[in-house]
């Protein structure tokens, strides 16, 4: 293209990775079921009823879970080839407990121990110069 990359928008990009994502359930799905139903019929043809077709649904496990490795290895390569290109974005959000600018979010039991123990201490105080008069 004359030296010009064309760059596509970033709801295209999005939109790409959900159709990934969304094959590897159909993968996994068909692997299995092509192997136990090419059992079946192998079963059929040879006579060994049981066995062809858990052999054919071991070997359909065992595709659907190379397809999902093979799946997860390039969206681990596409995530790093992004992250090499746009540099590591900042979180979109914070993490309560790193935030330096708000003051700390207390629970309504530790506001109520606080509360107890502000009547405890008066309460003391009162009974201390009750018997001290």
């Amino acid at each position: 293209m004359n030296g010009k990359e064309r760059k596509r928008p970033p709801k295209v990009e999005e939109w790409r990775g959900v159709g990934s994502l969304g094959t590897i359930g159909l993968e996994v799905v068909l692997s299995i079921a092509f192997g136990y139903f090419g059992g079946r019929w192998l079963d059929g043809k040879f006579g060994t009823e049981p066995y062809l077709a858990v052999l054919g649904f071991c070997f359909g496990i065992g595709a659907a879970v190379r397809a999902f490795q093979r799946a997860l290895r390039e969206m681990k390569a596409q995530a790093e080839r992004e992250e090499r290109e746009q540099g590591n974005p900042l979180p979109r959000y914070d993490a309560p407990d790193e935030r330096k600018d708000e003051a700390p979010i207390t629970s309504a039991s530790d506001e109520d121990t606080n509360v107890a123990k502000d009547d405890e201490g008066a309460s003391d105080g009162e009974s201390d110069g009750r018997r001290g008069g």
